[in-house]
């Protein structure tokens, strides 16, 4: 069996080098590369059943259980959801996901003794993916600011830059207060939801109710579509009933657990605060600032990418109806790119311009996520911290 799963990394790496060649060439996974993707995968999860097969006869010394298959198709099932949230969340374009899913799938057959496998190990990859590709972005970001400026220009632009568009994203000053209060009070309340839910439930769904970092990965994504919930007065007013039924119910049934797990809870909000400031915006806006352009009404055209900034502009603004509620890194389509130059035509002002980004190849991150999780089995962080 050792040399059946060596065939299989040696097809795996011949494919994904083949679409991140494609990926860096045109910024786009052609579907083709994909569906060829998927037949080598099936080849490769045909190959070890006949092993295992052959192996229930006794004709093989090594083979793979009928478990094993099982969790496979788990480990699948969280990797399409995880893929399909990147995607609906406005992270990767069509092509990037399907690019993680197929390279997912391929981890267990290389090595079925993977760590995490089957449920966590999606998560492992995706850690690896975007820390990896952070840490380059970064790096090229400093770089390349460093030769353009003075050391001491370079940080004093960044941090103005930084800090003006983290002031856009709170909103106006006379309402940062309110959204900061109800967010915080909505927010601990879902961790410590998750937390009472958890401890009830027990063995009954606790395995999955208990790991917090799944929330976060969930919240963390999809921030852009729901994240105005945990703002909003309907659920800060619903959220205060609940708060009050908590300590009515928890001073006369469960005062002694009551404060550990409000507590807890707010610790969680704390530390997703700081994993969205920083492991999201921040970085989403030192990623983007390198390869965003500007461009006029004439120059519009389907397929370009909006940038976060502009993308959330046109999302709040009414003119247009929800037309950019779904923004995804596909591109504008066509009704989007025209509503977009007839908005631009129309505003009195010379020369109107837009906020797009240049198409940045993520194949390679995904690739490299998918190495480094082969060749450690932990994720890169534990790597550093231990």
């Amino acid at each position: 069996m050792k040399f059946l799963t060596l065939a299989i990394l040696a097809v795996f790496s011949a494919w994904s080098a083949s679409v991140v060649s494609v990926d860096m060439a045109t910024k786009k996974i052609p579907n083709a590369r994909i569906a060829l993707g998927g037949k080598l995968l099936l080849a490769a999860l045909g190959a070890l059943c006949l092993n295992s097969y052959i192996g229930t006869l006794g004709s093989a010394g090594s083979y793979l259980t009928a478990q094993f298959y099982l969790f496979w198709c788990a480990h699948v099932f969280w990797t399409a959801l995880a893929g399909v949230v990147l995607w609906y969340s406005e992270i990767w374009p069509a092509g990037d996901a399907k690019f993680f899913i197929l390279a997912s799938a391929w981890l267990p057959l290389i090595n079925p003794y993977i760590r995490n496998f089957p449920h966590y190990l999606f998560l492992n990859l995706l850690v690896n993916i975007f820390v990896a590709a952070g840490l380059m972005s970064l790096g090229g970001f400093i770089a390349s600011g460093l030769y353009r400026v003075s050391p001491a220009d370079f940080i004093g632009e960044t941090f103005r830059d930084m800090k003006k568009s983290f002031q856009e994203l709170l909103g106006e000053n006379g309402g940062n207060k309110w959204r900061l209060a109800a967010y915080g009070a909505n927010m601990s309340f879902l961790f410590l939801l998750q937390q009472l839910v958890n401890a009830e439930s027990r063995n009954l769904l606790g395995r999955f109710l208990g790991r917090t970092d799944l929330l976060y990965f969930f919240l963390f994504f999809l921030w852009d579509k729901i994240g105005g919930l945990f703002r909003s007065k309907r659920w800060l007013v619903i959220t205060t009933f609940c708060y009050a039924a908590y300590f009515f119910a928890g001073y006369f049934y469960f005062y002694d657990r009551m404060a550990v797990l409000l507590f807890r809870s707010l610790v969680n909000v704390f530390r997703f605060s700081l994993l969205l400031v920083f492991g999201r915006f921040m970085l989403e806006f030192l990623m983007e600032k390198k390869d965003v352009v500007f461009v006029g009404p004439d120059e519009i055209a389907p397929g370009m990418i909006l940038s976060s900034k502009s993308s959330r502009t046109l999302k709040g603004n009414p003119v247009f109806f929800g037309a950019f509620d779904d923004c995804f890194k596909d591109g504008l389509n066509v009704e989007q790119a025209g509503l977009l130059k007839e908005w631009l035509k129309k505003l009195p002002v010379r020369d109107p311009r837009i906020e797009m980004v240049t198409g940045r190849p993520f194949a390679v991150w995904i690739f490299a996520g998918a190495v480094i999780t082969l060749l450690s089995g932990k994720n890169i962080v534990k790597l550093i911290f231990g």
